[in-house]
């Protein structure tokens, strides 16, 4: 005599479809309704062989872990352009997204983790809708480590899984700049706080502004990043010694401008530590050729125009009104 299957009735198969397909359950799940579905306890083993045997397409195993680690709905879509701009910062400096790697994309999930438990915070606030955890401390303490490190992140989401495809391409799904990447005030801030650097030397006013970029290809950096940047008015240039991007001198007012000048975060208070004469505008930046250049220098010198002059007096400085006059009086 036949074994009569685990789930049978009228409707069984109906209600077994209806609960993986149209709600989304897991096996496990359905195990753990099974008696009020089905009137008998039915394991999850049990229900996969069933879902096979009816002809119900079941999810891949990447779905299926994905469905029982996320306390998000997998199902809906969470993420909007300002998502995009904010993990693009993250991406380009201290942020990365974890998952494993036998099996790429499988179990994405947005990482940070930093020196300052401030700034895992605040980095991963912009990604909240992914319920990242709160900033952990680990690592052991020393002299080579005088600090804990800091980690969070998030839970893992198909989205997620949309920008690992993005950032980890080519052999090995290294990581690398998307020829898409947003180069915004929010996704520069981040990268700012996160892989950037601002040295001033007083004495021979040198200013130096560097974005770090790790291990990024000439390619990410020439052909992407920096044109991205030109595109905001941000004059650099890549420091191939360093890998580094160095921000012109004549730039950094305008960088500053379009992140701001003052950290969101106390702890990096420092980088926005700018001198003053560095965030007024340069002559050349006003001027379009020598004749107008000459006409500016002798305003200065008979007094009848307003300016300042950086340190070392080498360079003609104008706030923003003074800066209109000069163009008016130029056109006189």
């Amino acid at each position: 005599m036949p074994v009569k299957p685990k789930i049978y009735g009228k409707n069984a198969v109906n209600i077994l479809r209806d609960a993986y397909v149209s709600r989304k359950m897991s096996t496990t799940e359905i195990s753990k309704d099974s008696e009020a579905l089905f009137g008998s306890r039915v394991s999850a083993s049990t229900i996969y062989k069933e879902l096979v045997r009816h002809g119900i397409p079941v999810r891949d195993k990447s779905e299926s872990v994905q469905r029982a680690v996320s306390m998000i709905d997998i199902d809906s879509s969470y993420i909007t352009e300002n998502h995009i701009e904010w993990i693009d910062g993250l991406m380009l400096g201290d942020g990365t997204i974890e998952y494993k790697k036998s099996k790429p994309f499988m179990g994405s999930r947005i990482a940070l983790g930093s020196s300052h438990e401030e700034w895992t915070t605040y980095g991963m606030s912009g990604v909240k809708v992914f319920e990242p955890c709160d900033a952990k401390a680990w690592g052991k303490m020393d002299k080579k480590h005088p600090n804990h490190l800091w980690s969070s992140r998030t839970h893992t989401h198909p989205d997620i899984v949309a920008q690992a495809k993005r950032w980890y391409t080519g052999e090995n799904y290294k990581k690398r700049v998307p020829e898409d990447v947003r180069i915004t005030s929010t996704s520069l801030l981040l990268w700012y706080l996160g892989d950037g650097s601002f040295t001033y030397v007083k004495d021979s006013n040198i200013a130096v502004l560097r974005l770090h970029t790790c291990d990024f290809s000439n390619h990410c950096i020439n052909n992407i990043l920096i044109p991205k940047l030109e595109e905001l008015g941000i004059r650099c240039k890549h420091e191939k010694s360093k890998n580094d991007i160095r921000v012109c001198a004549d730039s950094i007012r305008t960088f500053f401008n379009i992140i701001g000048h003052v950290s969101p975060i106390r702890c990096y208070d420092h980088k926005f530590n700018i001198p003053e004469w560095l965030k007024l505008i340069r002559l050349s930046g006003i001027v379009k050729n020598d004749k107008e250049k000459w006409r500016a220098q002798s305003y200065y010198k008979s007094c009848t125009l307003e300016c300042s002059k950086s340190p070392g007096g080498k360079m003609l400085l104008f706030t923003e009104k003074q800066a209109d006059k000069l163009k008016e009086r130029l056109k006189a």
